[in-house]
């Protein structure tokens, strides 16, 4: 159980004299540092066949991850994927 002190800090159950300071911001589920960047991909096809390709990671929403293969703009979902590997450049 977690309880909030006055000062905006949340302490452990059980851990009452030591608070966590709580996260600021929003936490991404992509490295912003890889956006723009190649990336290569294994994911499941619409066949339910596995599929190995790599393009340029060009956004993420909370659908999936929107990459460029073949220079077309695509959405991937994040139920199909199953890597993403950063390609060194």
């Amino acid at each position: 159980m977690e309880t909030a002190s006055a000062n905006g800090m949340a302490t452990p159950g059980g851990f009452e004299d030591a608070p966590m300071a709580k996260r600021n911001g929003a936490r991404g589920m992509v490295p912003s540092t890889w956006l723009g960047r190649s990336v290569k991909l294994e994911y499941t096809d619409a066949h339910g066949m596995g599929v190995e390709t790599s393009g340029v990671l060009l956004d993420w929403c909370p659908v999936g991850l929107v990459v460029s293969l073949d220079g077309a703009k695509t959405l991937l979902s994040f139920d199909r994927l199953a890597l993403m590997e950063l390609v060194n450049d």
